[in-house]
């Protein structure tokens, strides 16, 4: 049986960041990305995840999904399955909150066919910053 070997690589420092801002800014900002589509004109890419408020944000990032971010980034468990013995909580619950931080964008998913299918997580960031728009 071969052995999968994971290697680390330097990477700058990477933020992600969360904006807490109403959803007539977040359309305008829509918007304005499209007329730069239209006008052919560059985009530059950005890590950013909008929330209409601050009450939708602690709904998504609960302190349990947190550790999990932290987790994966500190200990890179080699799949979901791992990372829910790690934290101690249902491997099925763990599964739903990494499937709910992929589709935000803020981690990635490595699948591994070893066999079977191995689904490894991935934080390549070193920080959330959040901003709130007042």
């Amino acid at each position: 049986m071969s052995e999968l070997v994971f290697h680390e690589k330097k990477m700058k420092i990477k933020n992600i960041i969360v904006e807490i801002k109403p959803l007539k800014d977040t359309f305008k900002d829509a918007m304005n990305v499209m007329g730069k589509i239209e006008r052919n004109e560059k985009l530059a890419k950005k890590d950013i995840i909008s929330f209409e408020s601050i009450e939708v944000m602690r709904k998504i990032l609960t302190p349990r999904r947190i550790e999990l971010l932290k987790m994966i980034k500190h200990k890179h468990p080699g799949s979901i399955y791992g990372l829910a013995k790690m934290v101690g909580r249902d491997p099925k619950s763990v599964n739903t909150d990494v499937v709910i931080l992929y589709r935000l964008g803020i981690l990635d998913l490595d699948h591994i066919n070893e066999g079977r299918e191995t689904i490894k997580p991935i934080v390549d960031y070193d920080k959330i910053n959040i901003n709130i728009a007042i």
